[in-house]
């Protein structure tokens, strides 16, 4: 068994404990009003000139541990919002990386489009993400191929569709990539570290799409450091760029984002 397994697993056990069944406080408009949508955001910010950054809230990791200092969760979301990223992902694994569905409400609040960071296999979940006012989930093609997911993948995107969400698919090899672009997601974001070993390898949106067709948005998922990685990137092709734990290791959490924006 490797990392991946034990996060779906944990997952698993989460959706039948009730975890994702926990509803917003009384009075939160969370879940019902119109949510942003990433699209339009990362369209908004290249047509700004800018890169389309997704700062990602992620209290602590299973490679580099406790990320947050102490700090407050709702202050970091502040920040990144002012510093002008074009969304923000929330991971609300909470067994694994400290998350929490509260925090995906709290990101809402900001008007910023949400993605979901979680290991997706139950309609449940999809939910969750819909009451705590999340724009897209994220589902993650391995968990599919290795049988973990309730439903097929395109049923699990059908149902995202259904209850107005956005539908990131993750993938980390040339193969699962040109079966993402055979899906009805939104957007593909190739991650460039192997949950199964937890390794990095930043080379391998490069390789994908240097390599093979681009019809939707293409996210470039973890690795990235300096404005340098960025600029890469978006130059082979990369629409939109997540981006966590080097801004909340960074001593000056606006400016390293800022420092992210510039083409």
């Amino acid at each position: 068994m490797d990392p991946l397994d034990r996060f779906a697993e944990d997952a698993l056990r989460r959706v039948e404990s009730g975890y994702y069944d926990a509803v917003p406080p009384q009075g939160s408009s969370t879940g019902t009003r119109r949510r942003p949508r990433f699209a339009e955001a990362v369209q908004r910010a290249q047509a700004a000139g800018h890169n389309a950054v997704i700062a990602e809230l992620k209290p602590r990791s299973p490679s580099g541990g406790p990320l947050l200092r102490g700090r407050d969760p709702r202050a970091i979301l502040r920040d990144y919002a002012e510093a002008g990223a074009a969304g923000l992902s929330v991971l609300t694994d909470p067994d694994h990386f400290g998350g929490s569905l509260e925090l995906l409400g709290m990101a809402a609040q900001t008007g910023l489009p949400v993605l979901m960071k979680d290991f997706l296999l139950d309609p449940v979940q999809l939910e969750a993400c819909r009451r705590w006012g999340g724009s897209a989930a994220l589902l993650i093609l391995t968990l599919f191929r290795r049988g973990y997911a309730r439903f097929p993948l395109e049923e699990m995107i059908a149902a995202a569709h259904e209850r107005g969400l956005e539908v990131l698919l993750e993938v980390s090899t040339e193969d699962e990539y040109e079966e993402a672009l055979a899906t009805r997601a939104d957007m593909i974001g190739i991650n460039h570290r192997d949950l199964a070993t937890l390794t990095l390898d930043p080379g391998k949106t490069e390789r994908i799409l240097r390599k093979h067709a681009k019809d939707r948005l293409v996210w470039a998922l973890s690795g990235m450091e300096t404005p340098d990685d960025v600029r890469r990137l978006r130059r082979v092709g990369a629409d939109a760029f997540l981006v966590g734990t080097s801004l909340l290791r960074a001593g000056h959490l606006k400016g390293s984002l800022q420092a992210l924006l510039p083409p």
